[in-house]
């Protein structure tokens, strides 16, 4: 009974490595070029200062100092384009500067990782935590 129990385990543990292992590689992302140049660009250094700044005119100011850099605004999800905040930074890169715009008010970013959507590579602002992750759909 014994021979029986452990021979049940073992085939147990082998019919679940497989899947796992197939669970894995289902759950890698492949980054669009799109994206993957969005990640780069959040690695570049940039100095702000704003103070009570309505959210527009913020990322306006981003986009002006980051040639390239696409963000949107979830209005539909809401998040107000006419919310205030106060942040500072000198010499960060553009991610420790969203972070830490964000960070206060429950807003988070994250890359649009689709070639079919309208904006593929794009920061796209949005209510919750998330920071850089890499999404599919909005």
């Amino acid at each position: 009974m014994a021979r029986f129990i452990c021979l049940a385990l073992v085939a147990g543990i082998l019919t679940l490595a497989p899947a796992g292992a197939l669970m894995a590689q289902e759950t890698t992302t492949k980054v669009i070029p799109a994206a993957k140049k969005t990640q780069d660009l959040l690695k570049t250094k940039i100095s702000v200062d704003f103070e009570d700044t309505i959210l527009k005119e913020a990322i306006q100011e981003l986009k002006d100092q980051v040639k390239g850099l696409v963000i949107l605004i979830d209005t539909k999800g809401g998040v107000s384009q006419n919310g205030k905040l106060t942040f500072k930074a000198k010499d960060a890169p553009v991610s420790e500067v969203l972070e830490g715009m964000f960070t206060k008010n429950g807003l988070g970013y994250v890359i649009i990782n689709n070639a079919k959507d309208a904006y593929p590579g794009a920061v796209l602002i949005k209510q919750g935590k998330d920071r850089g992750k890499l999404v599919n759909s909005r």
